[in-house]
Protein backbone atom coordinates (compact mmCIF):
# COMPACT_ATOMS: atom_id res chain seq x y z
CA UNK A 1 0.00 0.00 0.00
CA UNK A 2 1.15 3.17 -1.14
CA UNK A 3 2.01 5.75 2.09
CA UNK A 4 -0.01 9.15 1.94
CA UNK A 5 2.44 12.07 1.20
CA UNK A 6 2.36 13.94 4.47
CA UNK A 7 1.68 17.54 3.45
CA UNK A 8 5.43 18.35 4.61
CA UNK A 9 6.63 15.99 2.06
CA UNK A 10 4.24 18.16 -0.78
CA UNK A 11 6.00 21.46 0.48
CA UNK A 12 9.61 19.66 0.49
CA UNK A 13 8.74 18.61 -3.46
CA UNK A 14 7.62 21.99 -4.03
CA UNK A 15 10.07 23.78 -2.70
CA UNK A 16 12.65 21.51 -4.77
CA UNK A 17 11.01 22.30 -7.77
CA UNK A 18 10.82 26.41 -6.68
CA UNK A 19 14.85 26.24 -6.18
CA UNK A 20 14.99 24.32 -9.83
CA UNK A 21 13.19 27.36 -11.21
CA UNK A 22 15.38 29.58 -9.80
CA UNK A 23 18.17 28.37 -10.60
CA UNK A 24 17.38 28.06 -14.46
CA UNK A 25 15.87 31.85 -14.38
CA UNK A 26 19.32 32.68 -12.97
CA UNK A 27 20.94 30.56 -15.46
CA UNK A 28 18.85 32.88 -18.05
CA UNK A 29 19.50 35.99 -16.35
CA UNK A 30 23.51 35.36 -16.29
CA UNK A 31 23.30 34.54 -20.20
CA UNK A 32 21.43 37.30 -21.25
CA UNK A 33 23.47 39.84 -18.99
CA UNK A 34 26.48 38.59 -20.78
CA UNK A 35 25.31 39.95 -24.05
CA UNK A 36 26.52 43.70 -23.40
CA UNK A 37 26.90 44.21 -26.35
CA UNK A 38 22.72 43.51 -27.20
CA UNK A 39 23.05 41.72 -30.55
CA UNK A 40 20.27 39.69 -31.33
CA UNK A 41 21.85 36.32 -30.03
CA UNK A 42 24.85 36.16 -27.35
CA UNK A 43 27.96 35.67 -29.17
CA UNK A 44 27.07 36.24 -32.63
CA UNK A 45 27.05 39.38 -34.79
CA UNK A 46 23.76 39.02 -37.24
CA UNK A 47 24.91 40.94 -40.59
CA UNK A 48 22.60 41.79 -43.66
CA UNK A 49 24.13 42.52 -46.90
CA UNK A 50 23.53 41.76 -50.69
CA UNK A 51 25.22 38.92 -52.76
CA UNK A 52 25.18 40.92 -56.30
CA UNK A 53 27.69 44.15 -55.57
CA UNK A 54 30.56 42.93 -56.27
CA UNK A 55 33.42 43.98 -55.17
CA UNK A 56 31.38 45.06 -51.69
CA UNK A 57 29.07 42.18 -51.38
CA UNK A 58 28.67 38.94 -53.33
CA UNK A 59 28.61 35.66 -53.99
CA UNK A 60 31.24 33.72 -56.01
CA UNK A 61 30.71 29.77 -56.14
CA UNK A 62 28.46 29.67 -52.72
CA UNK A 63 31.05 31.77 -50.82
CA UNK A 64 29.96 35.35 -49.41
CA UNK A 65 32.91 37.66 -50.48
CA UNK A 66 33.41 41.57 -50.91
CA UNK A 67 35.46 44.34 -49.22
CA UNK A 68 31.92 45.27 -47.02
CA UNK A 69 31.63 41.75 -46.49
CA UNK A 70 35.30 41.13 -45.15
CA UNK A 71 35.05 44.30 -42.78
CA UNK A 72 32.28 42.98 -41.06
CA UNK A 73 33.98 39.96 -40.18
CA UNK A 74 36.88 41.38 -38.84
CA UNK A 75 34.84 43.81 -36.80
CA UNK A 76 32.96 40.48 -35.54
CA UNK A 77 36.65 38.83 -34.84
CA UNK A 78 37.39 41.45 -32.79
CA UNK A 79 34.34 41.54 -30.67
CA UNK A 80 34.85 38.14 -29.95
CA UNK A 81 31.83 37.20 -31.88
CA UNK A 82 30.72 34.71 -34.48
CA UNK A 83 29.71 36.24 -37.76
CA UNK A 84 25.92 35.00 -39.12
CA UNK A 85 25.30 36.67 -43.10
CA UNK A 86 21.90 37.22 -44.34
CA UNK A 87 21.34 38.05 -47.69
CA UNK A 88 18.71 40.43 -48.80
CA UNK A 89 17.52 42.86 -51.13
CA UNK A 90 19.15 46.44 -50.91
CA UNK A 91 16.08 47.90 -49.72
CA UNK A 92 14.92 45.64 -47.31
CA UNK A 93 18.79 46.01 -45.29
CA UNK A 94 17.78 49.81 -42.95
CA UNK A 95 14.39 48.40 -42.51
CA UNK A 96 15.73 44.77 -41.12
CA UNK A 97 18.31 46.87 -38.93
CA UNK A 98 15.50 49.00 -37.69
CA UNK A 99 13.39 46.40 -36.66
CA UNK A 100 15.88 44.60 -34.58
CA UNK A 101 15.74 41.62 -37.24
CA UNK A 102 19.67 42.22 -37.94
CA UNK A 103 22.71 43.42 -35.62
CA UNK A 104 23.78 45.76 -38.49
CA UNK A 105 24.01 46.03 -42.37
CA UNK A 106 27.22 46.04 -44.70
CA UNK A 107 26.64 46.70 -48.34
CA UNK A 108 28.67 50.10 -48.50
CA UNK A 109 25.27 51.79 -46.88
CA UNK A 110 25.92 55.38 -47.52
CA UNK A 111 25.41 57.66 -43.97
CA UNK A 112 22.92 60.15 -44.85
CA UNK A 113 20.67 62.43 -42.17
CA UNK A 114 17.66 60.61 -43.97
CA UNK A 115 18.83 57.15 -42.88
CA UNK A 116 20.33 58.28 -39.65
CA UNK A 117 15.95 59.24 -38.79
CA UNK A 118 15.68 55.27 -38.27
CA UNK A 119 19.07 53.88 -37.70
CA UNK A 120 22.55 54.63 -36.13
CA UNK A 121 25.81 54.76 -37.57
CA UNK A 122 29.01 53.52 -36.71
CA UNK A 123 32.05 55.65 -37.77
CA UNK A 124 33.07 55.76 -41.34
CA UNK A 125 34.84 53.18 -43.05
CA UNK A 126 34.78 54.14 -46.66
CA UNK A 127 34.16 57.17 -49.43
CA UNK A 128 33.87 56.35 -52.94
CA UNK A 129 32.02 56.98 -56.38
CA UNK A 130 29.14 56.49 -58.05
CA UNK A 131 28.22 56.15 -61.80
CA UNK A 132 26.20 55.92 -64.95
CA UNK A 133 26.41 52.76 -66.97
CA UNK A 134 25.32 53.43 -70.13
CA UNK A 135 24.38 51.18 -73.36
CA UNK A 136 26.49 51.69 -76.52
CA UNK A 137 24.49 54.02 -78.92
CA UNK A 138 22.60 55.62 -75.85
CA UNK A 139 23.72 59.04 -77.08
CA UNK A 140 24.93 59.62 -73.01
CA UNK A 141 28.06 61.06 -72.84
CA UNK A 142 30.11 62.13 -69.71
CA UNK A 143 27.41 65.81 -69.63
CA UNK A 144 25.00 64.82 -66.92
CA UNK A 145 22.10 66.75 -69.16
CA UNK A 146 22.49 63.48 -71.44
CA UNK A 147 20.28 61.99 -69.58
CA UNK A 148 17.51 64.02 -70.15
CA UNK A 149 14.92 61.98 -71.58
CA UNK A 150 16.53 58.72 -70.90
CA UNK A 151 14.98 55.86 -68.88
CA UNK A 152 17.69 55.25 -65.60
CA UNK A 153 17.95 51.95 -63.58
CA UNK A 154 18.90 52.50 -59.71
CA UNK A 155 18.02 50.33 -57.32
CA UNK A 156 15.36 51.30 -55.15
CA UNK A 157 16.67 52.84 -51.80
CA UNK A 158 20.52 53.28 -52.82
CA UNK A 159 22.04 56.44 -52.60
CA UNK A 160 21.77 56.43 -56.11
CA UNK A 161 18.15 56.61 -55.49
CA UNK A 162 18.50 59.74 -53.46
CA UNK A 163 21.03 61.76 -55.71
CA UNK A 164 19.32 60.67 -59.07
CA UNK A 165 15.80 62.32 -58.12
CA UNK A 166 17.66 65.65 -56.69
CA UNK A 167 20.12 65.68 -59.87
CA UNK A 168 19.23 63.86 -63.16
CA UNK A 169 15.58 65.60 -62.68
CA UNK A 170 15.62 64.78 -66.92
CA UNK A 171 15.81 61.03 -66.51
CA UNK A 172 12.80 58.78 -65.91
CA UNK A 173 13.78 56.89 -63.08
CA UNK A 174 12.81 52.75 -63.22
CA UNK A 175 13.69 51.26 -60.03
CA UNK A 176 14.91 47.83 -59.66
CA UNK A 177 15.37 45.61 -56.26
CA UNK A 178 18.86 44.29 -57.52
CA UNK A 179 21.75 45.42 -59.59
CA UNK A 180 21.43 42.02 -61.93
CA UNK A 181 17.93 42.69 -62.53
CA UNK A 182 18.77 46.40 -63.51
CA UNK A 183 21.30 45.17 -66.02
CA UNK A 184 19.58 42.96 -67.55
CA UNK A 185 17.05 45.58 -68.61
CA UNK A 186 19.84 47.45 -69.78
CA UNK A 187 21.14 44.37 -71.76
CA UNK A 188 17.42 43.73 -72.85
CA UNK A 189 17.24 47.58 -73.90
CA UNK A 190 14.13 48.41 -71.92
CA UNK A 191 16.15 51.25 -70.03
CA UNK A 192 19.19 53.55 -71.69
CA UNK A 193 21.82 53.05 -68.30
CA UNK A 194 21.68 52.07 -64.47
CA UNK A 195 23.00 54.03 -61.79
CA UNK A 196 25.13 52.18 -59.59
CA UNK A 197 28.70 51.91 -57.51
CA UNK A 198 31.60 52.71 -59.32
CA UNK A 199 33.61 49.56 -59.26
CA UNK A 200 30.56 47.83 -59.84
CA UNK A 201 29.97 49.57 -63.17
CA UNK A 202 33.27 48.40 -63.97
CA UNK A 203 32.80 44.81 -63.29
CA UNK A 204 29.57 45.20 -65.67
CA UNK A 205 30.96 47.16 -68.01
CA UNK A 206 33.83 44.50 -68.20
CA UNK A 207 31.30 41.80 -68.55
CA UNK A 208 29.80 43.40 -71.30
CA UNK A 209 32.20 43.03 -74.05
CA UNK A 210 31.75 46.46 -74.99
CA UNK A 211 27.95 46.68 -75.44
CA UNK A 212 28.18 48.70 -72.25
CA UNK A 213 30.49 51.26 -70.33
CA UNK A 214 30.98 53.83 -67.88
CA UNK A 215 30.26 57.04 -68.64
CA UNK A 216 29.53 59.44 -65.87
CA UNK A 217 31.59 59.61 -62.52
CA UNK A 218 30.19 61.46 -59.55
CA UNK A 219 32.83 61.47 -56.25
CA UNK A 220 30.23 61.44 -53.10
CA UNK A 221 32.60 62.50 -50.30
CA UNK A 222 29.15 64.07 -48.72
CA UNK A 223 27.91 60.05 -48.79
CA UNK A 224 30.57 58.12 -46.40
CA UNK A 225 30.14 54.65 -45.88
CA UNK A 226 29.03 52.97 -41.99
CA UNK A 227 27.29 49.72 -40.85
CA UNK A 228 23.56 50.76 -39.60
CA UNK A 229 22.75 49.48 -36.48
CA UNK A 230 19.55 49.55 -34.25
CA UNK A 231 19.02 52.88 -32.73
CA UNK A 232 19.54 53.39 -29.51
CA UNK A 233 21.83 50.04 -29.57
CA UNK A 234 25.13 52.44 -27.98
CA UNK A 235 26.51 49.54 -26.76
CA UNK A 236 27.17 47.50 -29.99
CA UNK A 237 27.88 51.13 -32.19
CA UNK A 238 30.85 51.80 -29.56
CA UNK A 239 32.04 48.71 -29.67
CA UNK A 240 32.28 48.67 -33.28
CA UNK A 241 33.76 52.16 -33.84
CA UNK A 242 36.56 50.68 -31.14
CA UNK A 243 37.36 47.95 -34.04
CA UNK A 244 37.01 50.38 -36.93
CA UNK A 245 39.58 52.64 -35.30
CA UNK A 246 41.95 49.76 -34.37
CA UNK A 247 41.50 48.25 -38.17
CA UNK A 248 42.45 51.64 -39.63
CA UNK A 249 45.87 52.15 -37.28
CA UNK A 250 47.16 48.70 -37.48
CA UNK A 251 47.01 48.54 -41.53
CA UNK A 252 44.21 45.71 -42.00
CA UNK A 253 41.76 48.07 -43.57
CA UNK A 254 44.69 49.27 -46.21
CA UNK A 255 45.16 45.18 -46.79
CA UNK A 256 41.64 44.86 -46.99
CA UNK A 257 41.11 48.28 -49.43
CA UNK A 258 44.01 46.68 -51.98
CA UNK A 259 42.67 43.42 -52.66
CA UNK A 260 39.41 45.25 -53.84
CA UNK A 261 40.15 48.64 -54.75
CA UNK A 262 44.16 48.90 -55.90
CA UNK A 263 43.47 51.63 -58.43
CA UNK A 264 41.56 54.20 -55.83
CA UNK A 265 43.59 56.75 -53.59
CA UNK A 266 43.41 55.74 -49.57
CA UNK A 267 41.97 59.09 -48.04
CA UNK A 268 44.36 60.30 -45.40
CA UNK A 269 41.80 59.06 -42.85
CA UNK A 270 42.26 55.59 -43.78
CA UNK A 271 45.72 55.10 -43.50
CA UNK A 272 47.84 53.26 -40.58
CA UNK A 273 49.05 54.75 -37.82
CA UNK A 274 52.39 56.10 -38.80
CA UNK A 275 52.14 56.06 -42.37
Amino acid sequence: MTPHRTPRTRLAVTGALAALGLALTGCAGSAQASNELGTLTAGTLRIGTTGDTKPYAYTDQGELKGFDVEMAREVAERLGLEPEFVTQEFSALLPAVANGQLDLAAASISDTEERRGTVDYSSHYFIGYISVLAAEGSGITDDESSLDGKRLGIVQGTIQDSYAQENFTGAELVRFPDNNSAVAALTAGTVDAHFLDFPVAEEYAEASGGSQSVAINVAVPEFPVGFPVKKGNTALKDAVDDALADIVADGTWLEIDQRYFPDQPVPEQFQPDGE
